[in-house]
């Protein structure tokens, strides 16, 4: 009994122990191995095959056949599971070393119900049906553990069904109905759909205790309630020869119309699902307008977390939720907010940096609603009172999109709003931000120097982020050591070490900058000079042969300097390290499909300070169309100032001259101001008048 027969496992197996005296094998901790000694745990982590996991690769993937379960030994995994009406891989539950995953698919045969995707390194003991089948029969303490489970789970399934007693011969069948499952389950096990309401789905079923058969309605029928009744095979074959096939050919024509397509009650496949959606939300739709406005009683706004966490557990809940989000992706929007009111609940997205109101929910869906958002995000949904911020992390049509959530108590209830970060959606490259090529010429000379400061300044969602991000992915390179310190991290980045800030930890953007002067780099950016610490430390480091990227909160590029002397920084250090500063806003882009040419006004042109030559311009205003949902606006451009330092503005800043005068310096050697950089988009006809003069301060 050496150890040369388990090398592979023997170690990762015992890493999970319990500092407790009495050690405990991981496999004891796992209902189905509970029973057996540590002697014939051993026995069977010598019959795990062992196998190793990349990052971000799919163990198994959820619909899978599957025939093993997997026992982590090394290494973490996200349990993730897509919602089947949006699409959305909502994640679930993170595994680590100890844990185990596929045992039921194993044991039933049937698809996996779910995906588990390795975040790190991983290492898994692999057990298949084989092995398994004859560990059953070597160990029966493991046949005695699985009966109990199965028993359980039938037992709860009993419990919770309340079942009842039906006759078919009594009851009026909608054809609508019968029509939510095809006729090839309904053969196979039995059952009828009889009734839906509330979204509430009631089954008569042969046998009721049939857990495979609801499986597979849910399967078919997604995102509703079921309730199973019982009848006899009787009256069950009764039906099905007679008043079913009536029915179906009587409904089958007008289901075809719904979905586009003939609709037969052995649909398969795409058919089915499209014919069951079609149906379900025609049901939903008489539902809706059957809904009462419900105030918010106090006793509601009391419930304890238990009742909030059944809420927020309701199917309709759930896809209302869900429905939210991937609406919100898919309109490109980059923030929801859900928001209580005195008898309504608001749902607003901000698309293209404007608000707009989606939907107004009753009032009854508001608990419901916010407490799943905050149990997807992982807040405390008990807790109404203070602020809290968290996380969503999901999985879209094979991109990694994150909801970045913050909660805040209002008169009305708790306000959320939602960050949407797509990190497949970010335009890096400064080439597909800037339109005028010598504002980008200038950009990509100041971004290419060896060592200085550059600062992009502008009001918070204006695209300094992006502005950044764009810069560093064309600096990124595998002979270049780039290091960035954010609050939060925005976007992931190949080939760059990104740090997130944490203050309740003492992890701010001061002493991670301090660290990175001591991990050799070649390029730093600083999410945001917030204090002077930060600031001198970033004109340090420029001043001593490095890049720095940070963000600052001014006006213009010349406000800058006036800035950075009100934080501390002595001007004769920040003059000779800046390099130059971007000055940004975002305009909304008119639609290229419906926008509308018009003469312009002189008072206008004399207004935005165009030059009297050019009196007959053309500019364009919005009109909308199916393209831009009626807004004339379809996406967003940015306008940019461009600064670049140089011999005769420094000494404009070592002598703390007024913004006025450096700006007035600099547009002498060139540089396109807010203003005439959104005059140049005018002309081109990419935005409108309204949009630049709300973006940029027109001065006399």
């Amino acid at each position: 009994m050496g150890t040369k027969p388990q090398p592979a496992m023997a170690q990762p197996a015992a890493s999970p122990q319990p500092p407790a005296a009495k050690k405990t094998h991981f496999l004891q901790r796992i209902q189905l191995f509970s029973l057996l000694s540590s002697a014939e745990c051993d026995a069977i982590v010598r019959r795990l095959k062992r196998r190793d996991f990349p990052p971000q690769f799919y163990v198994v993937r959820e619909n899978q056949p599957g025939d093993s379960m997997y026992f982590i030994t090394a290494g973490k995994c996200e349990v993730r599971k897509k919602d089947p009406n949006t699409g959305i891989e909502f994640l679930l539950t993170e595994l680590g070393p100890g844990a185990c995953f596929g045992e039921m698919a194993m044991l039933t045969g049937k698809p996996r119900t779910a995906s588990v995707v390795s975040t790190e390194p991983t290492t898994v003991g692999v057990l298949d049906r084989n092995n398994f089948q004859a560990l059953v029969v070597q160990h029966p303490k493991i046949g005695v553990s699985l009966m109990r489970i199965l028993a359980e789970r039938l037992e709860r399934a009993s419990e919770n069904v309340g079942i009842e007693f039906v006759s078919l011969q009594k009851l009026q069948f909608d054809a609508r109905v019968l029509g939510l499952l095809p006729e090839q389950t309904i053969l196979q096990h039995k059952v009828l759909p009889i009734a839906f309401a509330n979204n509430r789905l009631t089954l008569a079923m042969v046998n009721p205790n049939n857990i495979l058969g609801l499986d597979d309605v849910r399967r078919v029928v997604k995102g509703v309630m079921i309730e199973p009744m019982a009848c006899t095979e009787e009256e069950f074959q009764r039906f099905l020869s007679g008043p079913y096939k009536d029915l179906m050919k009587k409904e089958g024509a007008q289901v075809g119309k719904e979905v586009g397509r003939p609709a037969t009650a052995g649909a398969t496949g795409a058919g089915v699902a499209a014919t069951t959606e079609a149906m379900l939300e025609s049901f939903h739709s008489d539902a809706l307008k059957e809904i009462d406005m419900e105030e918010v009683t106090d006793d509601m706004l009391m419930a304890t977390a238990t009742e909030l966490r059944h809420s927020a557990e309701d199917a309709p809940v759930v896809r209302l939720a869900n429905a939210i989000l991937a609406l919100a992706v898919k309109r490109g929007a980059s923030d929801i907010h859900v928001e209580p009111q005195e008898k309504e609940l608001v749902v607003r997205f901000r698309i293209d940096g404007l608000l707009q109101v989606i939907q107004q929910l009753p009032k009854k869906a508001q608990m419901g609603l916010i407490s799943r958002l905050k149990i997807l995000s992982r807040l405390d949904i008990a807790e109404k009172r203070l602020p809290q911020d968290g996380r969503i992390s999901v999985r879209m049509e094979n991109k990694s999109i994150d909801f970045r959530v913050s909660t805040i108590p209002s008169k009305w209830g708790e306000k959320v709003c939602l960050r949407i970060l797509d990190k497949s959606n970010t335009q890096l490259g400064l080439d597909k931000l800037i339109t005028d090529p010598s504002t980008l010429q200038a950009v990509r000379e100041m971004v290419s120097q060896p060592y200085g400061i550059m600062y992009v300044t502008g009001p918070t969602g204006s695209g300094k982020t992006t502005t950044l991000y764009s810069a560093l992915a064309e600096l990124n390179d595998p002979d270049i050591n780039i290091s960035t310190a954010e609050d939060p991290i925005e976007y992931d980045l190949a080939g760059i070490n990104q740090v997130q800030v944490k203050k309740e930890i003492g992890l701010d953007f001061a002493r991670v900058l301090r660290a990175f002067l001591r991990q050799d780099p070649d390029v730093i950016l600083v999410g945001e000079t917030r204090d002077l610490e930060t600031a001198k430390i970033a004109v340090e480091a420029a001043l001593t042969g490095h890049m720095v990227f940070t963000t600052l909160h001014t006006n213009d590029a010349a406000g800058t300097f006036i800035r950075l002397d009100e934080m501390g920084v002595e001007p004769f250090l920040v003059a000779n390290s800046t390099i130059g500063i971007i000055a940004q806003r975002l305009a909304r882009r008119l639609c290229s499909r419906c926008k509308e040419p018009y003469p312009v006004e002189a008072e206008t042109l004399k207004y935005l300070g165009a030059p009297p030559t050019e009196e007959k311009l053309t500019f364009y205003k919005p009109k909308g169309c199916d393209a831009c949902s009626g807004s004339g606006y379809k996406g967003r451009v940015g306008i940019y100032e461009v600064l670049r330092m140089n011999q005769s503005l420094r000494p404009l800043v070592i002598r703390r001259a007024p913004s006025d005068e450096i700006r007035d310096a600099a547009r002498q050697q060139g540089m396109l101001s807010l203003k005439d950089y959104g005059l140049m988009l005018l002309r081109e006809g990419l935005t409108s008048v309204d949009e630049v003069v709300q973006c940029v301060v027109m001065e006399e």
